[in-house]
């Protein structure tokens, strides 16, 4: 049937759905819903208007991205490294993100450029934006805050209907294109661009970020959200490995709601035996459910500052899958036998029920571990001095067999009852912090060797090894600072030599905020970190099959991982058209998800950068210390010691040019700015709108 379809698109080309089902021998949902795999595998377009596309030598299939003086580049899904330049007038009506059809033709100076010939999907259907005086101040004007969009003429068809002024943000629903014209319906009012608590919400919707639910997903959440069923078949099989009566607890951020993940440790004969409960969110979000489908498409729940915008809705996240204190609880369990150098001996994952015996703060830990003292029951407390044994030996057995450990600071953003940025701070990591760290590290290693032996499809939590030339010129930058990491040629293009000269830069410089904006850079000569189905390993934890287990409450991987870990171990099915379908499923998961990371990031960076502008605006024209943490050609990026940055514009810096060999800011006199320095600065200017703090030399 497939290859039947494909070769009558094939030899058309073009044709409209109704043309290919009187042509084919088979039902029309047959058709269709062989005509959806091939559109995601891209072998063919098919438009809204049911037209038909075969990809292929004349039609092609790709995403485009216009910028905002009015041309765009269309990034082919079939071909990794090839973009085609489209010319205004080729665009036919696509917007920015549109996944498109599109021809390519050679121009007479043999470039090439792609003509739009349809629209297969319109990815983006609303925009949000501020409400902003026209030049000579008659009109309110819609302005995108998404590059791509800013030289269209928008029409607001419903402006009437809202109070509009000046600095709204709203969101707007995209209706149509024509003539450079973009006609859209007003939504929601979201607030004040001058205020940081609504441009967190505008930031969420820039990245495709939805704050709410839709009804069907609300709906199924309520109809799942029940009390444990102890007749349900699949509960009553977890009972012969029944964790009621251990003294497991939760240790989490005294404002975290979302609870996935327990622990509990034992002295044994021969070391220490480690048990990490996760929340088993699986047993109530079901494949191909509205949860489900919410959940895969969000990825994973997102933290901007004094908002969570999560994966699930409450009625789960901080309800009926949340560990909470007391309560009988779902789990899945990966128990590990650790003997006394730090090596697992003994490892097996299963389902189980559970309850927490406490719900501790990583500050209530730290203060045991370092008073001695506690409250709590004498049981818990010493299953924590025990779980603090384990843990310091886990992290040297980690440490030495080469795990990259550096603390790069992250703020931590405090607002008030009315939701004002009162305060911001360094993030602090403790013992328990670190400790929870390893154990999740542990059962995650755990759960990704146990499906690796049995090789079976599963998704992977991979990190690439750093590149040759990326380690050379990492290596160059630190010898530019004056750091000496006694390496030679060899040693600084073997990445397991990275610790060492981590060590070397530790010992060499002292204060902590410089040391923590040279070892950054590090980040940049790294390879990120993916979700994919082929296991490569991760370089960054030293581990060699690594996947994410820990958190199905708020990371949809976790959640593809217990249901694998069920089907498998549990189910033991393993047919073959099973796997097959997991193996599909995986790659298709995993280019979503990786996406829905990269935007959680951004949108993260984005919401710091605006909650630390609100902050420096009572700053302004106060001096501090700060370390220069990026030397740029267009000027220096200072870091305070609450991480906020700010930037010296080069139009501040006179008589100074850019060094790019040595990445350094020099004048005549042979003054010299350069990473890690300390400077004196003066707060110019903090634009909660623009997102960006100005500082000029004191």
């Amino acid at each position: 049937m497939k290859n039947t379809i494909l070769s009558r698109v094939k030899e058309k080309e073009k044709l409209h759905l109704n043309d290919l089902t009187k042509s084919v021998k088979a039902d029309y949902e047959s058709v269709t819903n062989t005509l959806k795999e091939l559109q995601e595998e891209h072998l063919i377009g098919w438009t809204k208007e049911n037209v038909l596309y075969f990809v292929g030598e004349k039609y092609k299939i790709g995403s485009v991205k216009i910028n905002d003086k009015g041309f765009g580049f269309i990034k082919e899904f079939n071909s990794e490294d090839e973009d085609f330049f489209v010319p205004p007038n080729a665009l036919n009506g696509c917007i920015s993100s549109d996944e498109v059809i599109f021809t390519v033709q050679k121009e007479k100076d043999d470039r090439l450029k792609a003509i739009v010939e349809d629209i297969v999907l319109r990815t983006k259907t609303s925009l949000v934006g501020e409400i902003r005086k026209s030049g000579d101040g008659r009109f309110l004007d819609f302005i995108p805050n998404e590059p791509g969009f800013k030289n269209y003429r928008i029409v607001m068809i419903n402006g009437k209907d809202f109070n509009l002024k000046e600095d709204l943000i709203i969101k707007v629903k995209i209706l149509n294109v024509r003539d450079r014209k973009l006609f859209v319906r007003i939504q929601k009012i979201i607030g004040d661009a001058n205020k940081a608590v609504d441009r967190i919400i505008s930031i969420a919707y820039e990245y495709e970020i939805k704050p709410e639910f839709n009804k069907l997903t609300i709906e199924n959440a309520n109809e799942v959200a029940k009390p444990i069923d102890y007749n349900d078949p699949k509960v009553k099989r977890r009972m012969s490995n029944s964790l009621v009566n251990k003294n497991l607890v939760t240790i989490d951020g005294a404002d975290s709601k979302d609870l996935d993940d327990a622990v509990y440790v034992e002295k044994t004969n021969d070391g220490y035996k480690l048990m990490v409960a996760i929340a088993d969110v699986s047993h109530y979000v079901t494949p191909f459910s509205p949860l489900d489908n919410t959940a895969l498409f969000r990825g994973n729940s997102v933290y901007l500052a004094n908002k969570v915008i999560p994966m699930l809705p409450e009625k789960l996240s901080n309800g009926v899958c949340s560990l909470n204190p007391n309560e009988e609880k779902l789990c899945m369990v990966a128990e590990m036998d650790f003997d006394l150098k730090g090596n697992v001996i003994k490892k097996k994952v299963y389902e189980s029920i559970m309850i927490s015996k406490a719900r501790l703060t990583y500050k209530e830990v730290n203060d045991l571990y370092a008073s001695g003292k506690s409250d709590r029951p004498k049981d818990i407390v010493d299953m924590l001095m025990i779980s603090k044994e384990l843990h310091e030996i886990i992290d040297a057995a980690r440490s030495a067999r080469g795990s990259i450990e550096f603390d790069v600071a992250e703020p931590k953003i405090i607002l008030d009852k009315d939701s004002n940025v009162i305060e911001i701070a360094k993030r602090e990591r403790g013992i328990s912090e670190k400790l929870i760290e390893n154990f999740m590290v542990s059962a995650n290693e755990c759960v990704a060797t146990v499906i690796f032996e049995k090789e079976l499809p599963f998704i992977y939590r991979n990190h690439d090894v750093p590149k040759e030339e990326n380690l050379i010129e990492w290596h160059s930058i630190l010898r530019a600072l004056g750091i000496n990491v006694k390496l030679n040629d060899l040693d600084k293009i073997n990445p397991k030599t990275i610790k060492n000269a981590l060590v070397q830069i530790e010992d060499q410089i002292t204060d902590p905020t410089e040391r923590d904006v040279i070892n950054v850079t590090l980040l940049k000569f790294m390879e990120k970190a993916a979700y994919e189905l082929e296991n490569i390993g991760h370089f960054g934890l030293a581990s060699e099959c690594y996947t994410h287990f820990t958190s199905p409450i708020r990371r949809y991987s976790d959640l593809i991982v217990h249901r694998y870990l069920k089907q498998y171990l549990v189910d033991r099915d393993l047919r073959d058209f099973k796997l097959e379908q997991n193996e599909k499923f995986v790659l298709k998961a995993c280019s979503i998800i990786n996406d829905t990371e990269k935007q959680a990031v951004s949108a993260e960076r984005e919401v710091n950068k605006v909650c630390m502008a609100e902050y420096m605006q009572s700053k302004i024209g106060q001096e501090f210390e700060g370390i220069v943490a990026a030397v740029l050609k267009f000027g220096i990026f200072v870091q305070l010691d609450n991480c906020v940055e700010g930037l010296i514009h080069i139009s501040e810096l006179a008589d100074f040019t850019f060094d790019e060999k040595t990445n350094i800011m020099v004048n005549k006199q042979n003054k010299v700015f350069r990473l890690g320095q300390k400077i004196k600065i003066k707060v110019k200017n903090a634009d909660v709108k623009k997102r960006i703090i100005d500082f000029v030399l004191v």
